[in-house]
């Protein structure tokens, strides 16, 4: 009983450093009431935002699959309501996490998962007369700016509180001179995941970065991580490179599939050019994010759909391009359960490739050329959950 006692308190004495859970599906955005359509503005970028944080990646916005589906930004929301950022009016938003997390994988983006590191900051400011440390409760514009970009990018930061502990553990002097011992001492009484330390002087700053435990900092040879910035976007900047860092070491890869795909049968595609009409007409719908041929038979193509929105969204608007009419399934040819269909890499010679541009058809001598099969894995069926007849 005695050496289980002892046991017990060894281990609850040992410090319980654990990933800190974010909440990266919602955000606050101003209202730019100067705009007739501002609301819709500040929806899109809060889902910009909310993209950024979930996935990590600062250029998610330039995806086109992601440039689609901010035109239905609304769809996305679950929450919505008005209230007041930094004296002016805001949307509060939250969005839906399965949407999301399906948008970046029709759009090939990997995740950043909501389980992340809590960085500790030692901030250090030189007002040209002396150093101070930036305490939780100092009234700091760099630690409030420092802390507004760790939101935007989902970056757990926290700050020493300023205790009687805080206060004699530690001077600026240790700080700024990276000393790296009294830092992890300091450190220590705090459930973080890492280390960084800022010195700010004026409008410039310096910051190391130690990723590792305050127990371990110090006790083995794992280089720091060091940067600098400057001017106002100086902090935007600093978190900006943490953040990439971190979403790099712990991104989730994607397969790019998702349970928002419909397969579809086109039938009496009889030409190259009804083929390229097709594919391009499917790409602009709102509904759609891609497009992937899984097999082509006779006059007859079959082919993926990553989705956007609703299966009858997508059905409607297939339907309102005047191109094609539907054609009702027997109950028999309806599967139960889809399977996973491979891409399939078409034969050689390649007659049609998806993608291929248009004008080259001008220099077929036959417009009427037919398709080369492409023909799924003998172990497989493809089975449409759709099919329509080409005009």
């Amino acid at each position: 009983m005695r050496y289980l006692a002892w046991l017990l308190a060894a281990v609850c004495a040992l410090p319980a450093y654990a990933l800190t859970k974010v909440d990266i599906y919602s955000t606050e955005v101003v209202v730019d009431s100067q705009q007739p359509n501002g609301d819709e503005i500040a929806r899109q970028q809060g889902m910009v935002e909310v993209l950024i944080k979930a996935s990590g990646d600062s250029n998610a916005a330039a995806n086109p699959v992601v440039k689609k589906a901010l035109g239905s930004s609304s769809r996305y929301i679950t929450q919505l309501g008005y209230t007041q950022l930094d004296g002016q009016q805001a949307l509060r938003m939250t969005f839906n996490s399965e949407q999301i997390n399906t948008l970046l994988k029709q759009a090939d983006i990997s995740t950043w998962p909501v389980e992340r590191s809590n960085v500790m900051v030692w901030l250090v400011e030189d007002n040209g007369r002396d150093r101070s440390i930036t305490w939780e409760h100092t009234d700091s514009s760099a630690s409030k700016q420092l802390k507004r970009e760790a939101t935007r990018r989902g970056l757990p930061v926290t700050f020493p509180v300023g205790d009687f502990d805080d206060m004699t553990g530690i001077q600026p002097t240790d700080l700024w001179g990276g000393f790296v011992s009294p830092i992890a001492q300091a450190t220590k009484r705090y459930p973080v995941d890492a280390v960084m330390v800022v010195r700010a002087e004026g409008t410039s700053i310096r910051w190391t970065l130690y990723d590792q435990s305050p127990e371990t900092l110090g006790r083995n040879q794992l280089d720091p991580i060091t940067g600098s910035a400057a001017g106002s976007v100086a902090m935007a900047n600093l978190i900006d490179q943490v953040s990439d860092y971190y979403a790099a070491k712990n991104a989730t890869a994607i397969s790019g599939e998702s349970a928002g795909t419909v397969t579809v049968a086109f039938s009496e595609m009889n030409s190259a050019d009804a083929f390229f009409t097709l594919e391009r007409a499917l790409e602009r719908l709102a509904s759609t994010a891609k497009v992937e041929v899984v097999e082509i038979k006779g006059s007859q193509i079959t082919v993926k759909v990553s989705l956007l929105g609703s299966i009858e969204s997508f059905e409607q608007e297939v339907l309102k391009s005047g191109l094609v009419k539907k054609i009702e399934l027997m109950p028999a040819e309806v599967p139960s359960i889809m399977p996973e269909i491979p891409a399939i890499e078409p034969q050689t010679p390649v007659v049609v490739e998806p993608g291929a541009d248009v004008s080259t058809l001008s220099e077929q001598p036959d417009s009427q050329q037919e398709l080369t099969s492409i023909q799924p894995r003998s172990e497989l069926i493809v089975q449409p959950q759709l099919s329509f007849e080409w005009l």
